[in-house]
């Protein structure tokens, strides 16, 4: 028993510890896809794969039967207390080849509006014909928000496919705050 008690008041003691985190102050959300696996409950999203990823073994992607990647989606009052006028998209993609044709798109729709407010895309094959085809490459996309922009509005990141006939991946997304 005082054994028992030895190694819980250590236990105790350890996980009160310092514990540093590497998250930029300017980050608003970040996901390198390994945290879904068992969190959808039971449902499967056909966009999360294990194929290829940048770091750990998920990613997301998407390709002839995915039109959309697994994305991000929230309003920018619980991104942000306060307003953001400038939004930083910084990740990892993987493209095959020269003829995969897609976009990593930063989307923001007003509730109750049909159109977005804002719709605004990385070329990722340009991204990827400067910098390589079939290897992870790191790309960044800062996008200034409309005035429209209210803590109301939904804040989307999400890979498109386009009229791409290849996979594409996508990993290790963070969405900073750059203004």
């Amino acid at each position: 028993m005082k054994n028992l008690l030895c190694g819980l008041l250590a236990l105790g003691l350890v996980s009160c510890g310092s514990h540093e985190s590497s998250k930029p102050d300017n980050e608003l959300a970040s996901n390198d896809f390994e945290s879904l696996d068992g969190w959808m409950n039971g449902v499967t999203s056909p966009s999360l794969t294990k194929e290829k990823a940048h770091s750990g073994v998920y990613a997301v992607k998407v390709d002839p039967s995915i039109d959309y990647s697994f994305g991000y989606s929230n309003q920018l009052g619980r991104v942000s207390g306060v307003r953001v006028t400038k939004v930083k998209v910084h990740a990892w993609v993987n493209l095959p080849n020269e003829n995969t044709p897609v976009t990593l798109v930063v989307e923001l729709k007003n509730p109750g509006e049909p159109k977005p407010v804002l719709w605004d895309g990385l070329d990722l094959l340009k991204e990827a014909k400067a910098k390589g085809v079939n290897k992870w490459i790191e790309v960044e996309k800062t996008v200034d928000l409309p005035e429209s922009a209210a803590f109301t509005s939904q804040l989307g990141v999400y890979m498109w496919r386009g009229s791409s006939t290849q996979p594409a991946y996508l990993d290790d997304i963070q969405i900073l705050r750059a203004d």
